[in-house]
Parts: C-alpha cells; structure tokens; sequence
C-alpha cells in the first residue's frame, strides 16, 4: 500500500464556501452603536467647551470702526525713534480720518486719510497719508500701510513708510513703523 501526503481530492459538485459577509442584523447593531459612541463624544466635546469658556474669559475685540487714540513710532534711518500721538476715527464707510497732536496754537500738527479694511477674527490693515509735521523729523508727503489685529479695546500695528520729500522725486523709504491704540469711542452720530 502506498501512502499519500497530499490532500483528498473534492468532489466536482461540493457544498458553497461559507459568506464571510456580515449578516444585515449585525451591521445594524455596530451602526447604532457608532451613533451612540458619537452623540457621547459630541456632547462630551461641547460639554467640555462650554466649561473652558467658562473658566477662561475671552474677550471679544471691538469693531475697528470708531475714534481711536495712537501712539505712533517712527524709526527713523539714524537709528532714532519719534514718536507721536494722533486721534484717529475709522468711518462706517472704510475711509478714515486723523489729526496730529495739537501744537502751540492749538491746531493740529497734521491732517491725515486713507481708508482700512477688517476681518472677523480682528486683524484689519489701515492706508494713510499725511503731509509731514511743520518741523518734523522726516518733512514731505507720508503714505503708510498699516497691519494690525485688535485685542479687546486695543490694537497693534506693524508699518511701512514711504516719503516724498518734494514732488516728482523717487519716494524714500521702507521706513519702518508700529503703533498702538486705545479705543475712545464709537462713531459720533451725524
């Protein structure tokens, strides 16, 4: 007798292979159990927001639209910093308005516009000009672009400056610029 090592051989017409497909109740079962996982982890998240706004007050920034006071540095190319203090309004229009500090007869150093545009999430960016202060450091038309985001009632900017010391000549700059400022008030009433 000889032996075999191999497997016996099946018969032409044998039984179908079994489905390993999952059956329709079971599919059902591990569906409502993924919706039940979700509503939990849903409500477990918002749960867990709503108590981290609780305990950490976040304070929404006020629209750029109204009366700011700035402060103002310039840093001029030697090296040194001069710094002024203008009132600016930001008009419901995206145009803008601002006056220079006051001099000795009582009217302002400068007159500046230009118009601003802001985002939701409190960044804004601000184009204004201005003839230089009678006696300034850098005398000539100023046009500047302001970057910025707005934090509460205050705001910050990074700038850079350009000056026409005289009609038709290259303009000088970048000059480097920043600024901050404090909210007054919102747009007077017309």
């Amino acid at each position: 007798m000889s032996e075999t090592t191999s497997a016996p051989e099946r018969p032409a017409h044998s039984a179908p292979a079994v489905s390993r497909r999952p059956r329709p109740v079971a599919l059902r079962i591990l569906g409502v159990w993924l919706a039940v996982l979700a509503v939990l982890v849903g409500t477990g998240g918002a749960a867990a927001a709503t108590a981290g706004e609780t305990s950490h007050h976040r304070v929404h920034p006020v629209p750029l639209a109204g009366v700011w006071d700035l402060t103002v540095n310039v840093h001029t190319p030697d090296g040194g910093v001069s710094t002024t203090t203008p009132r600016f309004t930001f008009h419901a229009d995206h145009q803008l308005t601002a006056e220079g500090p006051l001099n000795d007869s009582g009217n302002p150093l400068y007159a500046a516009t230009g118009f601003w545009n802001e985002r939701e999430n409190g960044t804004f960016v601000f184009y204004v000009t201005h003839g230089g202060a009678e006696g300034g450091v850098i005398p000539g038309v100023v046009q500047a672009v302001h970057m910025g985001r707005i934090t509460g009632k205050t705001f910050t900017t990074v700038a850079y400056a350009f000056v026409t010391a005289h009609p038709g000549e290259a303009p000088e700059g970048p000059i480097s610029v920043d600024s901050s400022g404090t909210w007054v008030s919102a747009l007077p009433s017309s």
